[in-house]
Parts: structure tokens; C-alpha cells; sequence
């Protein structure tokens, strides 16, 4: 039920960039609002793109529009302050509070989590660490789609789940939301607090994201894109309703593109973490695992001439498609929030594709 998400960034944590601007400025070093334009209009119109799309340079917008309709019997075109199913890159978010845990000397990576959720002895090998769940370096195994067709807890979830045997070897990359439904649980347990009040305390409140939260079957927040799915049809069907809270900890939170670029802002700063915590989360991922590190995916992007650094975490949940990618060498942030599947954010190396697009339009 979900795509794989993916990659992300480095940087030089020297950098602090100031509070994002909202208004449509060009950078002077960066690309013109019309030139991204130009490089957006064609693409969204031979792939029928729907959704927002922010491009910024150390936090001021060079160019930010929404395309397409947010609920379709209605015509309801969306807007750049429209709510979206962010999917997956929710596991960003746990992984701040992880790496807040581990800066407050709460949590050690290379601990094997079983000593912190002794529940799970019986189930889960007693070397698997918290880094192994981040990195999805566990070989647990995944969820099947059944696991939304009514609601259940977190550790009913996991437990159900884990009856099964392990898709892979530990150590080997293996994509999963057990491993982050575990981490949810993990916070909980250190600090005595539901994982959404983490979220809210430690995140949503520090940055003033007063339009990010956490979605349930049938709820949703006002200007929300509705998601749709096209599959191999000409035309999109609404996606089904499911119990999308019980992704939790890997995949139920909803936001804005200027909410987004707020979390990405801060990144540069020491108000979520500090610089040796941030490193841990920018450090290049190992090329045999995909470039995979904690939560995002860091590497350099081959098909530009400056093989930029890049961080970047996807999402995608049948129709909610997204990315956000940090460029920290150039100060670049590429937000892209689609509400249908003719947007792919799994893709690399093609140069149709609008997410590489607009990387190769923001750096040489």
C-alpha cells in the first residue's frame, strides 16, 4: 500500500539560514521564478501533475504553484495552502525526536532495542539496534494492506506483523514502517508520552507548523487534497477510505508546503537539533544500502555537472505523492506535494521526471 521513499541530504552545518519568506522573490544567485516556470509548465501539463510545488533558496520562495483540482465533484482547484497526505516523509519527523533522544543522552543508536521494549524479546532478534530500525538495516518484515482495514493500535500492529518470518537478513536494506511503528513505540517508552504530543511539542509548536497534524479514517482538515489514484484507467477514482492512523509513526501526517519548508529551515539551525545529533542525520548513506541513512536518503546527484549533495526523503500512500529534497551546498529546498499517482517520486535519473527537473534547473 505504500511506496518506497527515499533519499536524502549533507551538509555544512556552519550554515544558518534565517526564517523562511513566503513571498514569490527571486534569490540573486538562484533561478528566476519564469525560469523554473518554463521548466515546470510542460511537464505538469503532458503528465497531468496535480498538486503544490515550492522551490526556495535559503528559505525565500523563488517559485511556489498549485495545479489541478483537491476534490473533484466539486471542481475545487487547489491552492499553495492546501493540506496534503504527507505519507511517509511523517518518518522524518520521528526520526528528529530519535535524534533529539539521542542528543539529551536518552538513547544510544547501537543499543539493541529489545532493551528498551523488552515486549518485543520474544519476537525480535537481540541484535537489532535502533540504528537498524531508522536505516531499515532490520530485515523485519512488512505490514500487508489488510493492516488497514480496521483500526489498530501501534503495538497490535507490530506484534501482528511480526508472526511473520523476516524478509531479509539484518543488515540488508529492507523498506518497511514496522521498523518506524517500533521507533513510535520507542519514544513513547523513553519519554512517557504519546508519539503525536512528541510531534506537537518537540516540532509543530518550536516552528509555529500550525497547518501539519496527524490524519484518521475519514478526517481531514480544511483546503485538503483528496487523494486519487489512476493506476492503468484514463480516469482517477477517489481513493478508498482506510485506517491511515495506523501508519503512525511511519506515515499518518498531514501539511503544507510552506509548513515543510519551516521543518527544512530549521534543519539549518540548532532548534531541533544540535550540530553533532544533526550530523548523524546528515551523514552520506552507505552506497551498498542505496545511499540510505536515517530517514533520508544522502547522496550526490550524478546527473548534474556539480553532483550536488543532496537530502531527500519521499512518501507516497496510493494517490499522496511526495518529496522534499535539501540541497545544503546551494541552501536549495525542492518541495513537492501531489494528491494523484501520475506524480512519481521514485524515479532517479530521469530527466521527465518533475522532481529531477527541478534539481537540474536549480544547479548546474
Amino acid at each position: 500500500m505504500q511506496k518506497l521513499i527515499i533519499f536524502c541530504v549533507a551538509a555544512s552545518l556552519s550554515l544558518l539560514f534565517t526564517t523562511p519568506t513566503y513571498a514569490q522573490q527571486a534569490s540573486a544567485t538562484g533561478p528566476s521564478q519564469e525560469s523554473l516556470a518554463q521548466v515546470v509548465a510542460p511537464l505538469v501539463q503532458q503528465q497531468g501533475f496535480s498538486g503544490t510545488i515550492l522551490v526556495a533558496q535559503r528559505g525565500q520562495v523563488l517559485f511556489h504553484e498549485s495545479y489541478g483540482l483537491g476534490y473533484r465533484p466539486t471542481a475545487d482547484t487547489l491552492r499553495n495552502d492546501y493540506h496534503y497526505s504527507i505519507a511517509s516523509i511523517t518518518k522524518l519527523f520521528t526520526a528528529i525526536l530519535i535524534l533529539q533522544m539521542v542528543q539529551q543522552e536518552q538513547l544510544d543508536l547501537q543499543t539493541p532495542v529489545v532493551q528498551y521494549l523488552p515486549t518485543f524479546k520474544g519476537q525480535i532478534s537481540g541484535t537489532i539496534t535502533t540504528r537498524d530500525l531508522l536505516i531499515h538495516t532490520s530485515g523485519l518484515p512488512n505490514e500487508k494492506p489488510k493492516a488497514y482495514a480496521f483500526p489498530t493500535e501501534p503495538v497490535d500492529m507490530v506484534l501482528d506483523v511480526l508472526d511473520d518470518k523476516p524478509e531479509a537478513a539484518q543488515g540488508a536494506f529492507n523498506y518497511n514502517n514496522v521498523d518506524y511503528l517500533l521507533l513510535g513505540l520507542l519514544l513513547e517508552k523513553l519519554s512517557g508520552q504519546p508519539w503525536r504530543t512528541l510531534i506537537q511539542e518537540r516540532i509543530l509548536t518550536p516552528l509555529n507548523m500550525q497547518e501539519t497534524g496527524f490524519l484518521a479514517y475519514g478526517e481531514y482538515p480544511d483546503r485538503f487534497a483528496y487523494t486519487y489514484s489512476y493506476g492503468k484507467r484514463q480516469k482517477p477514482r477517489q481513493d478508498p477510505l482506510f485506517y491511515i492512523e495506523n501508519f503512525d509513526a511511519a506515515g499518518c501526517m498531514y501539511s503544507t508546503s510552506a509548513d515543510l519548508l519551516k521543518l527544512d529551515q530549521a534543519l539549518y539551525t540548532e532548534q531541533l537539533l544540535n550540530p553533532a545529533a544533526y550530523a548523524l542525520l546528515a551523514a552520506p548513506g552507505a552506497p551498498e544500502l542505496g545511499f540510505a541513512s536515517l530517514s533520508v536518503w544522502n547522496y550526490n546527484y550524478p546527473y548534474c555537472s556539480s553532483k550536488p549533495f543532496i537530502m531527500e526523503r519521499r512518501g507516497g500512500i496510493l494517490g499522496a505523492n511526495t518529496v522534499i529534497m535539501r540541497l545544503p551546498e546551494t541552501g536549495h529546498t525542492i518541495i513537492i506535494l501531489s494528491n494523484t499517482d501520475r506524480f512519481d517520486p521514485d524515479t532517479f535519473g530521469n530527466a521527465s521526471n518533475l522532481r529531477e527537473a527541478l534539481i537540474r534547473a536549480v544547479v548546474p
